[in-house]
């Protein structure tokens, strides 16, 4: 007996289950998502699943393209930052499949609900209720959302804060690990220093103090006060881990607002740093211990 496959309801089932699997790889792998960026993603991976069912387009099915679609799902759905983010994320997609897929056929396998299992082009679908579908999908969501809160997986992420910082009548957001490891206090003021990236300021303040901060060097010190005169610019010293002598660049903001708590943090500097603090771009500053 042939089953009838509506495309309009593969279409937006697809899109139901890509759109839970990006959201579960993005749980397990601690990255941020973009709500518009993910439903974009999870049509693009229904419309693949649609065309692979077409006669004509069989060729799609092999391997190859199943890579070059999973890539393509993956650039669409996440901002790249560097190849090693998106491998992470890439990985962890294809494993979440994996397990989705696995899920279901075990669920098809010890319940009544499907019939039998179904081939069209190569692509072996089962004929399980859509409302059983569904379910088992949102389901298989939040189970992975347990587990990656048991497991740890998300502890990083959770000590990632999102904070503005108020400054020269312009504001810039970022998000700050809170990190145990930063002592770092301006020693005339005696005021805490939390950490940005350069990069997360770039068009926020002028180009000649970022370039000063990327080749740690305070030569053009008088004319950045003359340029910034409402940061109330300062050289920070400071010992890295290896005991070199360094410092950084650190201003007085107007503000910094916690956007998670919908609090203010009081008396901080920023100190500007001229290297990337994450490797996958999870976060792009640093909070101080003491907060």
């Amino acid at each position: 007996m042939n089953l009838t496959i509506y495309v309009d309801v593969l279409f937006l089932l697809n899109m139901i289950v890509d759109y839970i699997v990006l959201s579960s790889s993005a749980l397990i792998s601690g990255r941020e998502t973009v709500k518009w960026r993910m439903l974009l993603g999870a049509a693009a991976g229904a419309l693949y699943s649609v065309i692979i069912f077409f006669p004509q387009l069989q060729l799609l099915n092999i391997i190859i393209f199943k890579i070059i679609a999973s890539a393509a799902i993956i650039l669409i759905s996440f901002k790249y930052i560097n190849i090693y983010s998106y491998f992470k994320i890439f990985v962890t997609y294809y494993v979440i499949n994996a397990v989705y897929g696995g899920g279901m056929y075990a669920f098809y396998h010890f319940t009544s609900l499907g019939s039998r299992m179904n081939s069209s082009n190569g692509v072996y679908y089962i004929d399980l209720p859509l409302w059983a579908v569904i379910l088992m999908t949102f389901i298989f969501y939040y189970i992975i959302k347990i587990f990656s809160k048991i497991s740890g997986g998300r502890a990083a992420k959770r000590q990632i804060r999102r904070l503005n910082i108020y400054f020269s009548g312009t504001h810039v957001a970022v998000n700050a690990l809170f990190d145990t490891g930063n002592t770092l206090y301006d020693p005339i003021s005696l005021m805490p220093v939390m950490l940005i990236e350069a990069e997360a300021l770039k068009g926020k303040l002028s180009e000649s103090l970022l370039r000063q901060v990327r080749e740690n060097s305070t030569d053009e010190l008088p004319l950045l006060h003359e340029l910034h005169p409402e940061l109330k610019l300062r050289v920070v010293p400071f010992k890295d881990i290896t005991g070199n002598k360094s410092f950084v660049y650190a201003f007085k903001p107007d503000k910094i607002t916690d956007a998670d708590k919908n609090t203010s943090i009081e008396r901080m500097l920023v100190g500007i740093i001229g290297t990337q603090l994450s490797a996958d771009g999870a976060f792009n500053a640093l909070l101080h211990s003491k907060v």
